[in-house]
C-alpha cells in the first residue's frame, strides 16, 4: 500500500522545529536544567542596594548584595575601595547565603562612622562579579540655629522677600510656611513659596499685618518637623488698619494711595540666566516678579513651542515644569511679566546634560567548546561616556593575556573559546555626571542533548485544522533537531 503523505500541519510542525534553533544558546527554566549539578554558571548579581543609599539613623543599617551562581558564589566587601573586615567589627554581620551586610546598633554605637562608599564582590571558581559602588549617607535632621527677628519694616505696595534658609537636612527636608499658630498660610499669585523655600510677596497690602510667617521643615526618615521662628510684619500705609472698607473697591491699589509700578523680577534677578538639567530629569523654570497691580507671569520657548505633552504651570504660572527631559528641550525660554504699567522679560538659556544610559548593554554569553561570541558595551551622554573593560572585577589590561580574546573599544571578541574562558566582564562607563556598571559572564558548556518534554506524549487535535507541536530541548553545542515526516 502506497504511503500517505503527512497532513498539512506535520510540514508546519516542521517548519516550527527549524524556525527554533537559531541564536545563542540560553539555559532554559526547566527544574531538570537548572537543578542539574554539572551546570555550572558565574556569579550573576540579583539584587542590590541604591547607589546613593540614605539610612534612618535610628534603624540598623542594610546594605543588600544577593547574587546565584554554580557554584553557589561566596561573598566579600570593599569600604572606600579597601577590603572591609567585616569578621573585626563585632556590630558587622553578613546574611547566611547571601551578602548582604547588617550593621547592629542596638549595642550602641554612631552610624555616621559607616558613612563611606561600598561595593560588593560575588565569587566562585567560574568569575567574580560585582555590584555598583553604594555611597552610604546616614539621614540627617539638623536644628534650625537660634535667631531673634525683628518686625519686618516695609511700605505697602512695595516687594517683599522672606527668606526660609532651612537647615541643610540629608535628603533635603520638604519646606511650607504656616503662622506660628499653624494655620497654613493663603498663598496666590501675589504672595507664594519659591522653590527654593523663600516666600515673596509681589507687593505687599496691609492686610499681610494680620498674621505671622514661620517657615517650616519637614524632614522624612525622622518624620520630625522644625519651625523657624515667626517673621512679623508692620506694614507702613497711608490710610488706618481699620479702614476695610476699601478692600473690595475695584482699583484697591489707588484708592489706598499705593502707587502702581512696572515689572521688575525678584528671582531670577536680571534680564537673562542659564540653567543645567540631566535628561530623564524634571526641568523646573521659575520667574518671580513684583509691581503693582501684580504681574501676570506667561512662558514661551524661542523658535518653537512648548512641549505640551510634557509642560505644565505651576506655582500661579510662575513656575514651569518640563517633565522626562531629553536634548530637544535645550534651548532658550523666557518668561514675560506683566500688568497695565508694562512688561518685561527674562530669558534662561537651558542646557540639556546626560549621565551615561544604555545604547547595547551587554549580556551573558554561553558558547560552546569552539564557538565565537562577542560583549557589546555601548552607552551615550553628554560628554560622551569612557568605556573601561574589567575581568572578575580587575582591569582587563592587568589580566593575564588570552589569545582568544581581542578588545576593539566598546566590544569585546572571543574565538574558538574554551572552557578556561569562563569569567565575569564588567564594563563601566561614565563621565561627570554619573556612571553605569553591567556585569556579563561568558560561560563555556559542553552538555549532550537531551528532550525536555514528557515521551510518548498523546496530543489530541481537531481534524484538517493547523496544529503546532512544541519540542523542547536542550545541550550545548546546539542539537540538530529532526522532525518526522509522518505519523506511526
Amino acid at each position: 500500500m502506497a504511503r500517505q503523505p503527512p497532513p498539512p500541519w506535520v510540514h508546519a510542525a516542521f517548519l516550527f522545529c527549524l524556525l527554533s534553533l537559531g541564536g545563542a544558546i540560553e539555559i532554559p527554566m526547566d527544574p531538570s536544567i537548572q537543578n542539574e549539578r554539572k551546570l555550572t554558571q558565574p556569579p550573576t548579581i540579583t539584587k542590590q542596594s541604591v547607589k546613593d543609599h540614605i539610612v534612618d539613623p535610628r534603624d540598623n543599617i542594610l546594605i543588600e548584595c544577593e547574587a546565584k551562581g554554580n557554584p553557589a558564589p561566596s561573598f566579600h566587601w570593599t569600604r572606600n575601595s579597601r577590603f572591609f573586615n567585616i569578621a573585626k567589627d563585632p556590630r558587622v554581620s553578613m546574611r547566611r547565603r547571601s551578602g548582604t551586610l547588617v550593621i547592629d546598633f542596638r549595642s550602641g554605637g554612631r552610624p555616621e562612622e559607616y558613612e563611606g562608599e561600598y561595593q560588593c564582590f560575588a565569587r566562585n571558581k567560574f568569575g567574580t562579579a560585582l555590584s555598583n559602588r553604594i555611597r552610604l549617607q546616614v539621614s540627617k535632621s539638623p536644628l534650625w540655629p537660634k535667631e531673634n527677628l525683628d518686625p519686618v519694616v516695609v511700605q505697602e505696595g512695595a516687594p517683599l522677600t522672606l527668606q526660609c534658609n532651612p537647615p541643610p537636612g540629608l535628603p533635603s527636608p520638604v519646606i511650607f510656611w504656616m503662622s506660628s499658630s499653624m494655620e497654613p498660610i493663603t498663598q496666590d499669585k501675589r504672595v507664594s513659596q519659591g522653590h527654593n523655600g523663600d516666600l515673596y510677596f509681589s507687593n505687599v497690602m496691609l492686610q499681610d499685618m494680620q498674621t505671622d510667617y514661620s517657615c517650616n521643615a519637614r524632614f522624612h526618615f525622622t518624620h520630625t518637623i522644625q519651625q523657624k521662628n515667626p517673621f512679623t510684619l508692620k506694614v507702613l500705609t497711608n490710610h488706618p488698619y481699620n479702614d476695610s472698607s476699601l478692600r473690595n473697591h475695584p482699583d484697591m491699589y489707588s484708592a489706598r494711595g499705593v502707587a502702581e509700578r512696572t515689572p521688575s523680577f525678584m528671582y531670577p534677578q536680571g534680564t537673562a540666566s542659564s540653567q543645567m538639567v540631566l535628561r530623564g530629569m524634571d526641568l523646573l523654570l521659575e520667574c518671580i516678579a513684583s509691581g503693582v497691580p501684580t504681574p501676570d507671569i506667561a512662558w514661551y520657548k524661542k523658535g518653537g513651542d512648548l512641549p505640551s505633552d510634557k509642560a505644565k504651570f505651576e506655582n500661579f504660572n510662575k513656575a514651569l515644569r518640563i517633565t522626562n527631559v531629553s536634548e530637544e528641550d535645550s534651548g532658550e525660554y523666557f518668561c514675560l511679566a506683566s500688568n497695565k504699567m508694562g512688561s518685561i522679560r527674562h530669558t534662561i538659556s537651558v542646557r540639556v546634560k546626560a549621565a551615561p544610559y544604555w545604547l547595547d548593554e551587554p549580556k551573558n554569553l554561553i558558547l560552546a567548546p569552539g564557538e565565537d561570541g562577542r560583549l557589546v558595551c555601548r552607552a551615550n551622554g553628554n560628554p560622551k561616556p569612557t568605556v573601561q573593560w574589567m575581568v572578575n572585577g580587575e582591569p582587563l589590561q592587568s589580566a593575564p593575556p588570552n589569545p582568544n580574546r581581542e578588545v576593539a573599544g566598546d566590544t569585546i571578541i572571543f574565538r574558538d573559546t574554551q572552557i578556561s574562558s569562563r569569567a565575569v566582564y564588567q564594563c563601566n562607563t561614565s563621565n561627570e555626571h554619573g556612571y553605569l556598571l553591567a556585569n556579563a559572564f561568558v560561560s563555556v558548556l559542553d552538555v549532550p542533548p537531551r528532550m525536555l518534554s514528557p515521551r510518548n506524549q498523546l496530543i489530541r487535535v481537531i481534524l484538517y485544522n493547523r496544529t503546532r507541536l512544541d519540542c523542547p530541548f536542550f545541550g550545548s553545542p546546539i542539537p540538530t533537531l529532526r522532525c518526522p515526516h509522518g505519523l506511526s
